[in-house]
């Protein structure tokens, strides 16, 4: 009984000690610290495309990806391995421009450790100059500038529109030849399947006193070539000369083109069909007014419209057409079509131009709606040779009868009939008047002995400037065609085309310029003459 008791006693005793302690300050415990979540790792940083890829120095271009830092100067960012300034940013979107003395290469983004890189930018040539600007076909020449490239079928590079090959090719210099069939004009780069970019002037160079089909006789001529008929401009129909501004025109199955006589750059002003909508219709002649402006007579097939023109007025400069008025002109007795009718144009924007079938030379209002008959040629016996303008109020009407060429002068009413002379031994075949001077253009067929159907004819042509009488040359040139005949299927050449519309030319510098009319096309064209 006693052990019970002191063990009882005990056992309050560890219990009176336990309570107690538990009502006097305990010492304080660190409170826990809360559970940081551990971060995801960083998204991979990419590039899936740049826009554009292809331009010149100080394009912007925009670099689309995903986890760029949206901080710019974070993004550290090169093109071929040149700094390029980041102008905005955003996580999937940097904005940079190409630098100036950049290279093609690949867009480069680098954010600490992690790069990201792109697909190839290629920058615009650019063209500074040429070893030469005038040389033969088939010489070398050495185009200086930058952005090129060592593979030489990246690019193209073409004369006046012809395509010529490339021999060497390096990042400041392209070696080409000229190609055959090139023409003055402009040298234009491109890489592949982009948009080409100009250089300098270039002037093909006549070889051993020919120049693309001509002979030249004593070296009394220059010949240069300004266009081709064919390739991207279409084939030639018609031309005129502004010599006051120093330019020709030219219409072709597809577009009106400018030449500039001085640069002899060509350049397309209107494509046909924006403003060509008659049934067939394609240019037939053409002339310029005083103010600068393109008369454009446009033939046509089928019957006339009851409503509509064939005349339209060209602006140059704002490269728009209209139609003159509302009347069809040059049309056939039988009303069913209109086809080349040769016309000029007054200062007061008047038109002459022959008419029902070439039996009226007619003068028309300038909106067309006036018609006036000046002149009636009879059934036989008398043909149109050509229309001359004279001077701006002025215009010649050359015509021959049974045995004779005369003319009419016309102002405001009909001159009187007058000897149309020619130097004495020639026959020439189109005329015209450039500044106060005219000129002239004559040919002498020589025939092939050995043939009884004159296969393989040629002709020996001489252009040059006439006396006031017209009675001899002051200056001339010589040269020779070779003009085959259609039944050896080689080519014809002529320098006028049908029914007296003028494709002979001369500016108040005393150059010339011809349309050359060939079967196969593939000499005909526009060329320069100058007197030598």
């Amino acid at each position: 009984m006693k052990l019970f008791k002191k063990s009882l006693l005990l056992l309050l005793a560890v219990i009176f000690i336990i309570a107690c302690s538990k009502t006097k300050n305990p010492t304080p415990q660190p409170t826990p610290k809360p559970t940081v979540p551990t971060p995801p790792a960083p998204g991979v940083m990419s590039i899936t495309s740049i826009s554009p890829d292809y331009g010149k120095a100080g394009t912007e271009i925009i670099v689309t990806g995903a986890n760029f830092s949206t901080t710019a100067t974070e993004n550290k960012v090169t093109l071929g391995g040149k700094p390029a300034v980041v102008s905005s940013a955003s996580a999937t979107q940097l904005k940079i421009n190409a630098p100036a003395d950049g290279t093609h290469g690949t867009v480069q983004v680098q954010i600490g450790t992690a790069v990201a890189t792109s697909s190839l930018f290629y920058y615009e040539p650019e063209v500074t100059s040429l070893n030469v600007t005038t040389a033969k076909v088939g010489d070398v020449v050495v185009i200086t500038g930058k952005h090129f490239g060592t593979i030489t079928t990246d690019f193209e590079v073409k004369f006046a529109g012809t395509l010529a090959e490339i021999t060497a090719a390096a990042s400041t210099s392209l070696t080409v030849k000229v190609p055959t069939g090139a023409v003055a004009g402009l040298v234009t780069v491109a890489r592949k399947s982009k948009t080409p970019v100009n250089g300098p002037n270039f002037t093909i160079q006549a070889t051993s006193g020919t120049t693309s089909g001509f002979t030249i006789n004593n070296n009394s001529v220059t010949i240069t070539s300004l266009i081709k008929s064919s390739g991207v401009y279409g084939q030639i129909i018609c031309m005129t000369v502004d010599e006051e501004r120093n330019v020709a025109y030219a219409g072709t199955t597809t577009q009106i083109i400018k030449i500039d006589l001085t640069t002899n750059a060509v350049s397309t002003i209107l494509n046909n069909s924006t403003f060509i909508t008659i049934p067939y219709g394609k240019p037939s002649a053409m002339d310029v007014d005083a103010n600068g402006k393109i008369y454009l007579l446009a033939e046509m097939y089928g019957a006339i419209p009851t409503s509509g023109s064939n005349v339209y007025i060209i602006d140059p400069v704002a490269k728009t057409a209209k139609t003159a008025g509302n009347r069809f002109v040059g049309v056939s007795l039988v009303g069913s079509f209109a086809i080349n009718t040769p016309f000029q144009v007054l200062a007061t924007g008047e038109i002459i131009a022959f008419d029902q079938s070439f039996k009226q030379l007619c003068k028309f209002s300038a909106d067309l709606s006036v018609r006036t008959v000046i002149y009636t040629l009879p059934i036989v016996l008398e043909n149109v040779v050509q229309l001359i303008k004279v001077n701006p109020t002025t215009v010649r009407i050359v015509l021959t009868g049974i045995s004779d060429k005369y003319y009419y002068d016309y102002t405001t009413s009909l001159g009187p009939k007058t000897t149309y002379n020619e130097p004495t031994g020639y026959k020439m075949i189109s005329q015209t008047i450039g500044g106060s001077n005219k000129y002239g253009v004559a040919a002498e067929m020589i025939m092939n002995p050995n043939s009884a159907f004159n296969i393989n004819e040629r002709a020996t042509y001489t252009v040059g400037r006439l006396d006031n009488a017209q009675t001899a040359w002051i200056k001339k040139g010589s040269f020779v065609i070779e003009s085959y005949n259609e039944i050896n299927t080689i080519k014809y050449y002529n320098f006028i085309g049908l029914n007296g519309r003028p494709y002979f030319y001369a500016d108040k510098n005393g150059n010339m310029y011809a349309q050359i009319l060939a079967n196969s096309n593939v000499d005909a064209g526009i060329y320069k003459f100058s007197l030598n």
